[in-house]
């Protein structure tokens, strides 16, 4: 397929989707947990297809070359940064709203402060 029909596919899709997520607001109805997990899955796949080339019209940095790398590198590391932040804000406004602090919550919190490290533990001692 090529990258503008894929871009143009998921571009129409992401939007029908939107779409109906706002109609449903404005209906007063309720909007599904499979409706926002389609939003957040096409709009992947979406900002995937723009991103990133193809190999065989040639076009675009190619996610596997070492610029490709470099790139996934870096996202990842701004974007754990960013996710911590947002827990961290979201684990704080759970205490201010209702006062006592959601158990779940405070685990994926924990989780998001031992991930990093661990990771990076287990890079290191492959080239050890």
């Amino acid at each position: 397929m090529s990258k503008k029909i894929e871009i143009t596919v998921f571009g129409m899709v992401t939007l029908i989707i939107l779409a109906n997520i706002v109609f449903k607001i404005i209906a007063g109805k309720d909007i599904e947990f499979y409706e926002l997990m389609a939003i957040g899955v096409f709009s992947m796949f979406l900002l995937y297809a723009i991103t990133w080339g193809n190999k065989a019209e040639k076009n675009g940095i190619f996610q596997d070359e070492e610029l490709g790398r470099r790139i996934t590198e870096l996202a990842s590391k701004i974007s754990y940064t960013i996710l911590f932040f947002v827990i961290l804000t979201a684990v704080l406004v759970d205490k201010l709203v209702h006062g006592t602090s959601n158990v779940f919550l405070l685990a994926v919190f924990i989780l998001t402060m031992i991930i990093f490290p661990f990771v990076q533990y287990l890079v290191a001692k492959k080239y050890k």
